[in-house]
């Protein structure tokens, strides 16, 4: 659907399809389809149950018949527990996947000539990608997802493959994207994350109280929001909480995947006592629990093959919203805003930026990382990636 007037993005139909539940934590994926669903139609889903989710209690809690919701701008798809994919029995996998595909068709309720888009976040989609017979293609690699745990040969062919026929693909960072210009010879559009920097910076400055289970913790608090799962340097962490028991290490977030190195650190890090873990807290509550630290940390292991290399962290911006300092490790993403994040390039200088920060020394001024983190808000994102659709329709 070519059109003259290259300031107009049509309505398009776009079924996003990505691995975490919509009302989990929130990623780049709510954020940014949150905010396209004031323009767009949009499904977005888990993809279907397969025969080896059937002992998970979530399959045994799930609609048998499905059913949509609408959240946040988007139909949210929670699949029927009946129709279950069985890759080793092609037939009936594509039996399933078509069964799905139509169910999300119905549920659009729009105009045959409307233009569809398959938006796919992780490559463990792509066998959805033929059957829903899209108009256009786009890849979203929030990752650096060939160092991530689960990678296997058959999603480094189904990423391969994907990227061969995406119409648009986007990365969250310089690094994700030379890998998969790299792979696929394709221009790689770079959008990294965002904050939703009103709630942010709103819950530094306004009244709304210090959480019940924060406030008995007493400063300096140095904390950390977000998931605990091997990409955290928990022994990092144990070693400076050992030494320093005047500081109060604080973590928000569930825990995940550990391995052997990761999980040393966090049993250390459980037996002490100004080591907190608060636990998952709900997306709405976050930025309360970053607005009252008096540090805040991204303490990424960076040694050997971890995704942390190409990472764009999440909290980047949300944690400069608040204007609380900013530590990180040594990543290649953080690099560009070091006038405003102290990044500690090794294990000695951590204690140091840290002190520093406590301070009063940290890197930038309260003001100047709240101006950083407006500028990188998830509202110019959103129009960013609207931007990267119209285009990607007028080519056509």
């Amino acid at each position: 659907m070519k059109t003259n007037d290259t300031s107009y993005t049509p309505q398009l139909d776009i079924v996003a399809m990505a691995p975490n539940a919509w009302d989990g934590p929130w990623m780049n994926r709510q954020q940014l389809l949150s905010r396209l669903g004031s323009q767009h139609n949009i499904i977005y889903s888990n993809g279907l149950w397969s025969v080896w989710d059937r002992d998970q209690a979530a399959w045994k809690e799930a609609s048998v018949s499905g059913d949509f919701y609408a959240q946040d701008q988007v139909l949210v798809d929670q699949p029927p527990k009946f129709l279950l994919r069985w890759p080793r029995f092609s037939a009936l996998d594509d039996l399933a996947i078509r069964m799905a595909v139509r169910r999300w068709k119905r549920a659009w309720g729009v105009e045959k000539n409307s233009l569809r888009v398959v938006y796919l976040f992780h490559p463990q989609f792509y066998p959805y990608v033929k059957k829903i017979q899209a108009d256009f293609v786009v890849y979203h690699a929030y990752d650096m997802l060939s160092l991530t745990p689960e990678w296997n040969r058959e999603l480094e062919e189904q990423q391969r493959a994907l990227l061969a026929m995406a119409d648009l693909v986007l990365a969250s960072s310089d690094v994700i994207a030379e890998e998969l210009t790299a792979i696929s010879g394709k221009s790689v559009e770079m959008l990294p994350n965002g904050a939703d920097f009103n709630v942010f910076c709103g819950a530094a400055t306004g009244d709304s109280p210090e959480p019940d289970d924060l406030a008995n913790i007493p400063h300096p608090r140095i904390g950390y929001v977000g998931n605990l799962n091997l990409k955290v340097d928990f022994p990092l962490i144990a070693s400076l909480a050992k030494i320093h028991q005047n500081w109060n290490f604080v973590f928000v977030g569930g825990k995940g995947k550990l391995d052997a190195h990761t999980q040393k650190g966090f049993d250390e890090c459980v037996g002490l006592k100004n080591v907190y873990f608060l636990g998952a807290k709900d997306y709405r509550e976050i930025a309360s629990y970053a607005a009252n630290m008096d540090v805040n940390l991204m303490c990424y292991r960076v040694e050997g093959d971890v995704w942390t290399r190409g990472i764009y962290p999440l909290k980047l911006h949300e944690y400069l919203a608040t204007g609380k300092p900013v530590i990180s490790s040594d990543i290649p993403s953080v690099i560009p805003f070091e006038s405003n994040v102290a990044i500690a390039r090794t294990t000695d200088q951590w204690p140091e930026l840290i002190e520093a920060a406590l301070q009063g020394n940290g890197a930038g001024s309260t003001e100047q990382r709240r101006t950083v983190a407006k500028e990188n808000s998830w509202d110019a994102r959103a129009g960013r990636l609207n931007v990267c659709l119209r285009n990607m329709v007028n080519d056509q």
